[in-house]
């Protein structure tokens, strides 16, 4: 009669007051005293409470889950946490697994956790690493080993050779060790393969952006076709980037890319030279698009076919790099310190370090002001960089 009284009046709480009714459930020593009950009788209340205290979920979590899962014994969970704990997982990282994949809570540890935990551990996957894995992934516990997980690492261990490749491969997409997924990469290597393209690109492609082995057969295939029609040759790694772009953007945002470089006066051959140079250019926002041409064009009187011979300046940031360089290479240029012929895509490509060797710190005693206006401009991660390189900071 108690124990009903008790769940009753926890559930008149309104769920909206998160923060009334968690300290309810930490405070309430009856509600911790349930928590070792063998058998609950499957209370929507216990199985929230055993979530707060023996998981660390938050209540709206454990209102979440509970409504998933219902936890009748709290042996087959506890059991769960444990092998959890022995792996040295996170608190934090715990509660979330669970959050995100409830139905682990009801799985058998020895049977069907431990084996895949173990088997990822002997490939190298350990603390952070497998945390990050399993918290993008976590639905891979509950696919088979044998049938999924093994013939999934299988398939990577044939292009990327050493564990050390795999892992970097998994790091970058969790989603490799779905089967299903990786149905269409057998089919989209061997295109690669019969266009001549060689086993150290198509391993790059796998550690960098294996997403783009993951779309439809027929269209990979198409992508291939048509980037080895626009000259690209298949032994080099540019082959691979192209594809990759072509294979991770839609149709009608590729349409739309183009639409934009012709609206901003380049001419199908400028956009070609362009991505051919750097294929990332397709990648780049219709936004920030128009705002660097904008600026090369309106502000500093390019062409805009003169982009398309540096179509990376495109990728820099406008208010971190390309506007304060600009600026300072005008003071300088004022000031007859540099000559009006000095190839300015060269200057923005240079590393911070280097421009503010070559151009700040140079010509800061003919022109004080250089290095107060290039700190202004660059903002606080500019002035991080100029004190740990230079110690500038206190010269100001």
């Amino acid at each position: 009669m108690f124990h009903h009284f008790l769940s009753s009046r926890l559930f008149q709480i309104s769920i909206k007051q998160y923060s009334t009714t968690y300290l309810y459930f930490l405070q309430n020593p009856f509600l911790k005293s349930i928590s070792t009950l063998s058998n609950p009788n499957n209370q929507p209340s216990f199985t929230v409470s055993y979530l707060v205290n023996s998981f660390g979920l938050s209540l709206a979590a454990a209102l979440s889950v509970a409504k998933k899962v219902s936890i009748e014994t709290i042996e087959k969970p506890n059991s769960v946490l444990s092998l959890f704990q022995n792996h040295d997982f996170d608190k934090i990282f715990i509660s979330n697994l669970i959050t995100k994949c409830p139905s682990l809570l009801l799985a058998d540890p020895d049977k069907n956790l431990k084996p895949k935990l173990d088997f990822l551990s002997d490939l190298g996957l350990s603390g952070t690493n497998l945390e990050k894995i399993l918290c993008s992934y976590p639905y891979m516990l509950k696919r088979s080993l044998k049938n999924n997980t093994i013939p999934c690492i299988d398939f990577l261990r044939s292009h990327l050779r050493s564990n050390e490749n795999i892992i970097a491969a998994l790091k970058r997409s969790p989603r490799l060790l779905h089967l299903h997924l990786q149905r269409p990469m057998p089919s989209n290597v061997s295109t690669l393969q019969k266009h001549g393209v060689p086993e150290s690109s198509i391993s790059k492609l796998f550690m960098t952006e294996p997403g783009a082995l993951m779309v439809g057969a027929d269209r990979f295939s198409e992508n291939v076709m048509m980037i080895k029609d626009m000259g690209f040759n298949p032994l080099k790694l540019m082959f691979i980037r192209a594809v990759t772009m072509m294979s991770v953007i839609t149709k009608s945002t590729w349409e739309g890319k183009l639409e934009v470089y012709r609206s901003v006066g380049w001419s199908e051959n400028d956009m070609l030279y362009a991505f051919k140079m750097q294929p990332i250019c397709m990648g780049i926002s219709e936004k920030k698009i128009r705002k660097v041409m904008g600026y090369f064009v309106n502000k500093m009187g390019w062409k805009p076919s003169v982009l398309s011979r540096s179509p990376y300046l495109l990728n820099l940031s406008l208010e971190k790099r390309i506007h304060p360089r600009c600026s300072i290479m005008q003071i300088l240029m004022s000031e007859g310190l540099i000559n009006k012929d000095l190839n300015l895509a060269w200057v923005l490509k240079l590393t911070e370090k280097d421009f503010m060797k070559k151009f700040v710190i140079k010509n800061q005693v003919r022109v004080p002001k250089i290095q107060r206006v290039y700190q202004n401009m660059i903002g606080a991660v500019g002035l991080d960089i100029w004190s740990k390189e230079f110690g500038g900071v206190q010269k100001l």
